[in-house]
């Protein structure tokens, strides 16, 4: 029991690959260099949020996954 809940800890809080989840959540309709014009016209110290608030109802509900997402768009 407690070897189970170790390894859900430890699956949570593994990093994600961003670029595979970018693939698999948004890839279909989007590419990362396309989302690179609309985010440079936001303010850079507003990106981050607007993208957590975006992504958490367009198909990364996840809070780990779309926090890997974030991180590669914001690169």
């Amino acid at each position: 029991m407690a070897e189970t809940l170790t390894l859900m800890l430890l699956l949570a809080a593994a990093p994600q690959d961003g670029a595979a989840l970018f693939k698999q959540r948004c890839g279909e309709c989007h590419t990362v260099r396309a989302l690179e014009r609309p985010l440079r016209k936001r303010p850079a110290a507003g990106r981050a949020a607007y993208l957590e608030k975006f992504l958490e109802k367009h198909y990364a509900p996840d809070a780990n996954e779309r926090r890997a997402i974030i991180e590669l768009l914001l690169k």
